[in-house]
């Protein structure tokens, strides 16, 4: 287990994931020039593209040890996924309004926000060096959550393994993908029950 607690393991991980986001994103974008110009599809390579670049860099400053301390890695990563519903809830506005209509997308522009928002005041809350109530149920709310991703993750890998699958490049996100994110979320999930962070969020 402590392969994958280890810090630089989550980094390496973090890392991939930037660069497999970055190649689907560049995929799309591709994508949006074959047969003419998609401008909507355009947008949302550009909000995938700077995702897939911030998880990069997050990577590889976890890797580098540049984000020293468990709780702040943690904390990042929670912020990332805020910043991420907020990055796709405008870049794919436009997409979404050609696709299911202006109702759909203005509804699912200010849903995505608006969790976007609620995902940042929770990360700021984690390491802001104070104890409390909220502390412990945001503790029990990311385990919960991360337990979940680590079984869908597993899920997915099963799945690999039973299907029929052509050898392209997708291949590399269907295989590579659930089996980085399964390392990152079984990496957050022994954060969360790291002594120190578990101080730090009253528990």
């Amino acid at each position: 287990m402590s392969f994958l607690s280890d810090t630089k393991t989550a980094g390496w991980a973090l890392l991939i994931l930037g660069i497999i986001n970055l190649i689907g994103a560049l995929a799309v974008l591709v994508g949006a020039f074959d047969g003419g110009i998609v401008v909507s599809e355009i947008v949302v390579a550009i909000g995938a593209i700077i995702m897939a670049v911030l998880y990069f860099r997050f990577g590889v400053s976890v890797k580098n040890g540049d984000i020293p301390k468990k709780i702040d890695i943690l904390a990042y990563f929670v912020r990332l996924a805020g910043i991420g519903s907020i990055v796709s809830a405008i870049f794919n506005f436009w997409n979404n309004w050609e696709v299911s209509g202006g109702v759909t997308a203005i509804v699912s522009l200010i849903i995505g926000i608006i969790v976007g928002l609620i995902i940042l005041a929770i990360s700021a809350r984690i390491n802001d060096g104070k104890q409390d109530t909220l502390d412990k149920i945001i503790w029990i709310i990311l385990v919960i959550l991360f337990i979940l991703e680590i079984i869908g993750d597993v899920m997915g890998i099963i799945g690999i393994f039973t299907a029929s699958l052509s050898l392209d490049l997708s291949i590399l996100t269907i295989v590579v993908l659930p089996i980085v994110n399964l390392i990152i979320a079984i990496f957050m999930i022994c954060l969360l029950f790291d002594s120190d962070v578990k101080r730090e969020m009253n528990m």
